[in-house]
């Protein structure tokens, strides 16, 4: 019982940060409002938001079911869940990748560069997915590995709250601030069985890397030399 109420409401903290910092751009578009640009939605943009949603919706389903011991639909909608988990990596990369000739920036930095934010975090994600997918079959792992892909969600619409001035310290409060939602599933780790699970220290480096990776290659200077290279 202790562990499903972690887990659920792991999820609604995720759903909750995600909520208020797409309120304007999504969720609530032209009813609530932030000091801060608010473009307009295109194609893309809306998929990217749908299918998001989407697995928030989906993540939190599967919660449930495995509290009110249904883990027979939690098998069958996981199949569904995984393909549409599988497409939000790749939509996140094209969403981003259209972003840059839009503007769709914070002004702390150009468009290019900026770009790394997302696109870096698309492998710790595809990563993290798989990594769920094949070990499907332990519980533990399966599990950790799904809320820490989860847990990637958090720093996108956490960075939208409007407590964060759009400077590149409130970028970095809010992006270390979104890192430590997995502070609790360590915390958890400790108390439950003593240390940290393997698929907590493997998710751990996969959620380092989709975070703080940018600033590495923003110090280089070599991201937009990149970023102008891939496809899309």
């Amino acid at each position: 019982n202790a562990e499903r109420r972690f887990y659920g409401r792991m999820t609604l903290a995720i759903i909750i940060a995600t909520f208020i910092g797409f309120a304007p751009s999504f969720y609530l578009f032209q009813m609530v409002s932030y000091p801060r640009p608010n473009p307009p939605l295109t194609m893309m943009t809306m998929l990217h938001g749908l299918v998001a949603t989407g697995w928030l919706a989906i993540f939190f389903t599967q919660v449930r079911l495995v509290a009110a011991k249904r883990r027979d639909i939690h098998r069958q909608l996981g199949i569904w869940g995984m393909a549409l988990g599988a497409s939000i990596p790749l939509i996140a990369y094209l969403t981003a990748m259209q972003a840059i000739p839009r503007g769709l920036h914070p002004p702390i930095i150009d468009a290019e560069s900026w770009s790394a934010v997302p696109l870096l975090a698309v492998p710790a994600m595809a990563v993290l997915l798989w990594l769920g997918w094949r070990n499907r079959t332990d519980p533990q792992a399966h599990k950790r590995f799904m809320l820490i892909f989860t847990i990637c969600m958090v720093e996108p619409g956490l960075g939208r709250w409007p407590i964060f001035p759009p400077t590149m310290a409130g970028h970095v409060i809010s992006n270390i601030l979104a890192f430590a939602f997995i502070i609790p599933l360590i915390l958890w780790d400790r108390r439950t069985i003593g240390n940290l699970h393997w698929a907590t220290k493997a998710g751990l480096v996969a959620l380092a890397f989709g975070s703080f990776a940018r600033y590495i290659v923003w110090g280089l200077g070599i991201w937009p030399s990149i970023v102008r290279v891939l496809p899309g």
